[in-house]
């Protein structure tokens, strides 16, 4: 994550998740609107970890690629990747994508059974306004894949530095989930309720509330490690499910990573 006086128009996340998140990074005078001619960020290598306290609880781990960065019109913040469009307040109009991860493969407690959920194909608009109180983050996305469903996403991330030149990044947001996205992941269809042992389940439109902070340290010259960790509380519809073993959800990022100027 970059500096606080490490920038003023560039934006750069979160998601979520749904992972999101901010970064500040200086940008050329010369350069209008903020729009950098050349990579400004950071790249790396990360491992991202998650429960999704589905089924029999257990821990998914993949090692993926880390990009933070702008690049004239084009974004990446870690999950959230796109382009910006007309200018709106401290930030752009944005068409974006996510990576999602609410993928699972979990075993039923009560059968056994193995069930499964594909990815979502999150695509839709959004701003990141960088404003002088901390990073506002604001998604509409639609899931193309299996769900057919909606996701609306809001989050805030503030920034102090520490000793050391460490930085903390506390993150607040909520989310929330149409029925037809939720029921898609968390519900339990007829067939379903035969298969796994679990009651037939119908998840209604939900909001879930996030909570988490991120860690940046610096390394040696331009070299970071940063540490994300974010925990997501699960609205009734989604918690009152037969699936959840707990009411909330944790993942946990860990990525080295290069700044580029």
């Amino acid at each position: 994550m970059a500096a606080e006086n490490n920038a003023s128009n560039a934006s750069t996340s979160v998601p979520s998740v749904a992972v999101t998140d901010i970064a500040q990074y200086e940008v050329p005078n010369d350069v209008p609107d903020g729009l950098p001619n050349h990579l400004v960020g950071d790249l790396g290598v990360a491992v991202y970890s998650s429960n999704m306290s589905i089924g029999t609880t257990g821990t998914q781990t993949y090692p993926l690629p880390y990009a933070f960065f702008d690049y004239e019109r084009f974004f990446a913040r870690i999950d959230t990747f796109g382009f910006k469009t007309i200018k709106m307040g401290y930030g752009y109009l944005e068409v974006a994508g996510q990576v999602n991860l609410d993928n699972y493969n979990r075993k039923s407690t009560i059968t056994g059974a193995t069930f499964s959920k594909l990815d979502p194909v999150p695509l839709g608009l959004g701003s990141f306004q960088e404003t002088p109180i901390g990073g506002f983050f604001m998604y509409a996305f639609q899931d193309i894949n299996r769900s057919q469903g909606q996701i609306y996403q809001l989050s805030y991330f503030a920034e102090f530095e520490l000793p050391a030149n460490i930085k903390i990044y506390p993150l607040l947001g909520a989310e929330y989930l149409t029925q037809s996205y939720a029921n898609y992941y968390y519900g339990v269809s007829h067939k379903a309720s035969q298969t796994l042992g679990y009651s037939q389940y119908t998840v209604p439109g939900t909001t879930n509330y996030v909570a988490g902070l991120m860690v940046e340290v610096p390394i040696v010259d331009d070299w970071y490690f940063n540490v994300f960790g974010k925990r997501k509380f699960m609205g009734s519809g989604i918690s009152n499910s037969p699936i959840m073993a707990n009411s909330y959800q944790d993942s946990l990022i860990a990525s080295l990573v290069y700044r580029f100027k």
